[in-house]
């Protein structure tokens, strides 16, 4: 069915919800994939993990937290990416209107309410990784507004190669960071060690992109949290 007929739907819905969730996070357990900073964020949803929960049910688990507002969109369109930065500078994620079905499970070319939910919610519930990606949001629009096409491919970069597909190393191992895989079988693409690659800071350069439309078969490996937000500030100094 084409995406853009779609819509949420009360019938199947919660009934997809609860196989996708639960053989995702087999999966992901069974690479010992979770990191330590979704798991604590996922744990302040209070969410029921059989059935889809709503935007307002997550806006008023989260607001104490980090003070995000979930807005139920209509419809399935991708934001450009400096409409997406301005909601976020605004402390607001849109949500899509459709959940994937079970057969979408290893591969759906379109971010639906799964992937929001699993990929974005419990990460920005958690007050460090909020503070990253507001500095990533307003580095991004000072940029943009600026023009500055020096500056705008490196932020791409970390937006798609690392906030949506990055791997960061933990001490117990190294951990999915990238909303993706929280939502993807291509998690396990992630877990081959030859599609694993370190960061460095070159990489910026290299004019890749995220194509979200196929599995990318090449994953960054970060040192941690304080590596990225040390790398966004390093551009913003230079806006």
């Amino acid at each position: 069915m084409p995406k853009q007929s779609r819509t949420l739907d009360p019938v199947n819905d919660d009934k997809h919800w609860k196989i996708l969730f639960e053989t995702h996070f087999q999966n992901l357990q069974s690479l010992n994939a979770i990191s330590t900073m979704w798991i604590s964020g996922f744990s302040k949803l209070g969410i029921d993990n059989s059935k889809r929960p709503t935007a307002e049910q997550l806006t008023k688990a989260t607001k104490s937290f980090t003070g995000y507002t979930y807005i139920q969109t209509t419809q399935n369109i991708i934001l450009e990416q400096i409409d997406w930065y301005k909601m976020i500078a605004n402390y607001e994620m849109p949500m899509t209107n459709f959940v994937r079905t079970p057969e979408e499970l290893d591969y759906c070319d379109e971010p639906d309410i799964f992937h929001d939910v699993m990929g974005h919610v419990p990460f920005l519930a958690e007050q460090a990784y909020s503070d990253m990606y507001q500095l990533l949001a307003h580095t991004y629009i000072k940029a943009y507004e600026q023009d500055r096409q020096d500056l705008l491919p490196e932020l791409d970069f970390i937006g798609g190669m690392l906030i949506e597909l990055g791997l960061i190393k933990e001490p117990s191992g190294i951990k999915a960071f990238g909303s993706t895989f929280y939502s993807s079988s291509e998690v396990f693409e992630a877990y081959k060690p030859k599609n694993q690659i370190t960061f460095t800071r070159d990489a910026l350069l290299s004019g890749e992109s995220y194509d979200r439309h196929s599995f990318q078969g090449k994953y960054y490996v970060f040192d941690s949290l304080e590596q990225l937000v040390d790398l966004i500030q390093l551009i913003n100094s230079k806006v």
